[in-house]
């Protein structure tokens, strides 16, 4: 597949002589436990209540997926899927694999910008959007992609009137197609080639598209859901988006189905909305970033509610600090479990035999026997002494050996000899856990959501009132990291935040997420010595204003 990079021969081989590599089908592999399930509650609407059973998602999936084929669909195209956490994305999900399409997985938040980019740079052939989002018209957003990305035909309407020429996603999913259909074949990929294109944090612009082949992505979801044990008694709450790789299949829904549990969504990540449900379903295991963590701790009314049901919080996204990590066994009675992850594939989780100093101070180890890791000094390539800080570089089964399309990054983002440069900066714990204390890319982690300063720097140096610019991470207790932007406008020109961030929604149509928080206008930004903004002393300036603030 054009712009696809493949695993060498020989670490392929090796894969699937050591077991990690199945030569199986993502649809294959959930038929198994669609049938082996069947009666099992599969998913929970968190929203309606509303269960599906494995039998009955099985055949909502063999049901759009013959829709999609009636519309077209072919082996290989690709369909970009942007819904929010209902029931539906991962019905879309699933069909569109079960179809012989390669499902891109946006966030529902990205506006034109993000989604066009991708639609070009893939080529989409389909658009899965909600009629609308957080009062964003998505089909008027789609209308203005078609204009411009000729490879597009399809799209799919979820939640509303669909307009001339688009089709409604709930009309489809309520017709019994498959009673008048007599060829229900569909096409079967290649294993080792993509099966879903996952989205990077975006360190360097738009993010890039992340290709996981059917063979990595298996493993990844089935390894993962043995490191947290899994079970058909595991109720798993998921209120994140569905789209993120640690929503999708870390363990996420792909290793709740694989282990016959069942997983809870919803789309109201709120400290109320999580501690209702984890009382109303009996949830056994929470997937929540540091800030929902932190949220349901210092909630004044945890006490109204019974958590008895609740074993274990995965977490993962941001560094959980150790001091957050100690509290939750005496005020929440469960368990923790800490991954550090990437969409790219390298999974390092804490395990629960392991030492408390290690389970709330390290972020794990790999999980496959079959991982290759190092810490490398990033200037010149070499091997750190154990202890020291370094980059994280990554080579396994399940981590990629490029990204989609992007022949230049590949250079510079892998080593010559496979190894991922996480761009992680990380210290080797003597327990073999890594123990995370930044990052070396520019990029900015508000809760979990991976911020690429370049691209909202290029978006708001479009403004006509902005001279220069540069977009740090301010400190925040909740979230990490909030987006400040330091601007130098241009001569007797004003803004405010409010202007800036008008202008970002209306007319670059950028995520609501990735918005300045914060605005500073300066008279000039700070330069090193070789004549680059000094963004180190306007992270410290911004967090010693804080700082003086909050005193």
């Amino acid at each position: 597949m054009e712009g696809f990079v493949p695993w060498p021969p020989e670490f392929a081989r090796r894969y699937r002589q050591e077991g990690y590599w199945l030569d199986k089908t993502i649809t294959e592999i959930l038929e198994e436990s669609f049938e082996r399930f069947a009666s099992n509650p599969l998913l929970i609407a968190a929203q309606s209540g509303r269960v599906y059973s494995y039998e009955e998602c099985g055949r909502l999936v063999t049901r759009l997926a013959l829709h999609l084929k009636s519309l077209g669909l072919e082996l290989y195209d690709r369909v970009i899927l942007q819904l929010p956490n209902q029931p539906e994305v991962l019905l879309t999900y699933l069909a569109i694999l079960k179809a012989g399409g390669i499902p891109i997985m946006a966030l529902p938040p990205h506006q034109e910008a993000e989604i066009g980019f991708f639609a070009k740079l893939a080529e989409a052939r389909a658009l899965v959007i909600p009629a609308v989002f957080r009062k964003a018209d998505k089909q008027q957003m789609a209308e203005n992609i078609l204009k411009e990305a000729p490879s597009l035909d399809i799209v799919l309407v979820g939640g509303g009137t669909p307009r001339q020429g688009f089709h409604s996603l709930d009309a489809l999913l309520a017709d019994p197609i498959e009673e008048r259909t007599v060829d229900r074949a569909f096409p079967r990929p290649d294993p080792d080639l993509p099966a879903v294109l996952q989205l990077s944090g975006g360190t360097t612009g738009i993010p890039k598209l992340i290709p996981r082949t059917h063979n990595d992505y298996i493993y990844n979801f089935l390894c993962n859901a043995q490191v947290c044990a899994l079970d058909q008694r595991t109720v798993l709450l998921l209120a994140i988006p569905q789209q993120h790789n640690f929503a999708l299949a870390c363990p996420g829904f792909m290793g709740i189905a694989s282990a016959g549990g069942c997983e809870v969504l919803s789309d109201a990540p709120s400290p109320d909305a999580a501690l209702g449900m984890i009382e109303t379903y009996q949830v056994t295991h929470w997937i929540a970033v540091p800030a929902m963590i932190i949220a349901v701790l210092n909630h004044p009314d945890r006490s109204r509610y019974n958590l008895k049901s609740l074993k274990i919080i995965l977490t993962g996204g941001s560094k959980l600090n150790p001091e957050v990590a100690l509290r939750v066994r005496p005020e929440l009675g469960c368990d923790v479990q800490q991954v550090l992850g990437m969409a790219e594939g390298p999974l390092y989780w804490t395990r629960l035999d392991d030492p408390d100093e290690v389970r709330f101070g390290t972020q794990g180890r790999p999980q496959s026997p079959g991982d290759d890791l190092k810490i490398v000094d990033p200037s010149t390539g070499e091997e750190v002494r154990p202890g020291e800080m370094g980059e994280l570089w990554c080579r396994g089964p399940h981590t990629i050996r490029g990204y989609y399309r992007v022949p230049e990054y590949n250079a510079k983002a892998f080593s010559p000899d496979g190894f991922y440069k996480s761009g992680d900066l990380v210290r080797l714990d003597p327990s073999g856990n890594v123990i995370v204390e930044g990052r070396l890319k520019d990029c900015i982690n508000r809760g979990g959501e991976k911020i690429s300063a370049e691209e909202i720097e290029n978006h708001i140096l479009a403004h006509p009132s902005v001279d220069i610019c540069a977009c740090v991470a301010m400190p925040d207790p909740v979230l990490g990291e909030r987006v400040c932007v330091f601007v130098v406008p241009k001569p007797g020109q004003e803004l405010t935040l409010a202007e800036l961030n008008r202008f970002l929604l209306e007319e670059r149509r950028i995520a609501k997420f990735k918005l300045p928080e914060r605005l500073e206008l300066v008279d000039a930004l700070p330069l090193t010595n070789v004549g680059k903004v000094n963004k180190v002393a306007l992270r410290n300036t911004i967090a010693e204003q804080i700082d003086k603030e909050g005193a």
